[in-house]
């Protein structure tokens, strides 16, 4: 019996569903999911309405939840919020565990990612460790754990699967942190980490490993995840997050200026890809003296180059606008040059538009345009690490077949339209008259 965490989220879906279709082959009987809500009825409630609705599953047999068995939790309270009979039955039946359950906002405030990302993964492994019969233990990371000092570099940073180090030990780092000892602005100079999602994900491998014991753990690190290439459908995604977002504003004409390096390849791995990996560190785990890290990406030659992606983007939403067409006029480096694009495709119209908005008695509009407005700069401010340097993520596991990067990123581009751009702009259109052209702005 397999517990996996995570499951109402991006990742967490298309591993269910990689453990469903390959469950006679891994012996897969039921699958324990933990839902975060208060009571298992409100946890079967999300679970039916985030999960078993969801398109990834429409393909699955008739019966196929009978599989699961949905169970209230909540992965930063110990025993991931289970008690009683249900905890018992979790330490009694699960053989396998994988941790999904993270959040991946890279601006989190960082006590926040702390308790989500460290100690929802070190609730989820005690559980693990608890289970009579229990075989592995797989926690999801992130490949950029490793941190450079510097992204102004032409040559590709190469990343390594081994334990970044941190500058103190990470049990001190993990209590100042919990006691509200550290300040996150000097905490990440420190590390040299982007953001707290990315140290919190370091921290948390740190402690997994320290305290796994004789449980046989993997720690898997995908790159940018974005939409599936084979399972459940080609281009199936249902987040609109990281890759998927740069997509989708640019695709429908909201980002018009891109920071970053027209050069530098970006390591999108389909979610797929992330599932199967996962599964099969589950099935067939390492030794209980060598925990192990595995690279989930797509490498340096299935990497896509940043120029390629603004083409195969403007050339798809070309070819069938949906809500709006692309407008995008500038791709590069951050700088004075990118400050003077910015502000006069973003900063100015938007502002403009807001001012108006309000003159006319419209602060729905105007509130939606300032709303896209701090989406363009969050992209911006948030994402520049990772467009203006190449990462080399060397891995033991690579794609078979490798990526081709013009192929795939037209799956990306079709599975944004098809699953996250058209469900939004038909839910947000009137019912009666002409589509508002700010209709899903904010997406």
């Amino acid at each position: 019996m397999v517990l996996l965490t995570g499951v109402t989220g991006f990742v967490g879906k298309v591993v269910l569903h990689e453990l469903l279709r390959r469950h006679a082959e891994l012996g897969v009987e039921r699958v324990l999911v933990i839902v975060r809500a208060d009571s298992h009825a409100l946890a079967r409630a999300r679970f039916r309405a985030k999960v078993s609705q969801s398109p990834c599953f429409a393909a699955e047999p008739q019966g196929w939840e009978k599989r699961i068995h949905v169970l209230a939790g909540d992965v930063t309270q110990p025993a991931c919020g289970l008690d009683g009979d249900v905890l018992a039955q979790v330490r009694s039946d699960v053989t396998h565990a994988i941790h999904c359950a993270a959040s991946v906002e890279f601006s989190l405030p960082l006590p926040s990612a702390t308790d989500i990302n460290v100690t929802g993964a070190l609730h989820a492994l005690e559980l693990a460790k608890s289970c009579a019969h229990i075989a592995s233990f797989v926690g999801v990371s992130t490949a950029y754990v490793t941190p450079h000092e510097s992204t102004q570099e032409r040559a590709p940073l190469v990343a390594h699967e081994r334990l970044v180090p941190l500058p103190r030990d990470a049990d001190l780092l993990y209590g100042a942190i919990r006691a509200g000892q550290m300040e996150a602005k000097r905490l990440l100079a420190e590390t040299g980490h982007p953001n707290t999602y990315t140290f919190t994900k370091c921290l948390a491998e740190h402690l997994l490993v320290r305290r796994a014991g004789k449980l046989p753990i993997t720690i898997l690190r995908p790159s940018i995840v974005s939409a599936s290439r084979i399972f459940p459908m080609p281009g199936w995604i249902d987040s609109p997050a990281a890759f998927a977002a740069f997509v989708a504003l640019i695709g429908t004409g909201r980002l018009r200026v891109v920071a970053g390096d027209p050069d530098v390849r970006l390591d999108i791995v389909p979610c797929d890809e992330v599932a199967r990996r996962a599964a099969l560190a589950a099935f067939a785990p390492p030794s209980p003296s060598a925990p192990r890290i595995v690279h989930a990406v797509a490498g340096l030659e299935g990497a896509s180059p940043l120029r390629l992606c603004r083409e195969q983007i403007v050339a798809h939403f070309e070819a069938q606008p949906d809500d709006g067409r692309p407008r995008l006029t500038w791709v590069g480096r951050r700088g004075v040059r990118f400050r003077l694009e910015h502000g006069l495709r973003h900063e100015i119209p938007l502002r403009a538009a807001a001012a108006w908005s309000m003159l006319a008695l419209r602060s729905d509009r105007a509130r939606m345009a300032l709303r896209l407005l701090e989406r363009q700069r969050a992209i911006h401010r948030e994402f520049s690490y990772f467009t203006h340097a190449t990462f080399d993520f060397r891995s033991s596991m690579p794609l078979d077949p490798p990526l081709e990067p013009a192929p795939y990123l037209k799956a990306v581009c079709a599975g944004v339209q098809r699953h996250l751009l058209r469900p939004r702009s038909r839910a947000a259109r009137p019912a009666r008259g002409r589509p508002s052209s700010y209709t899903s702005m904010e997406h």
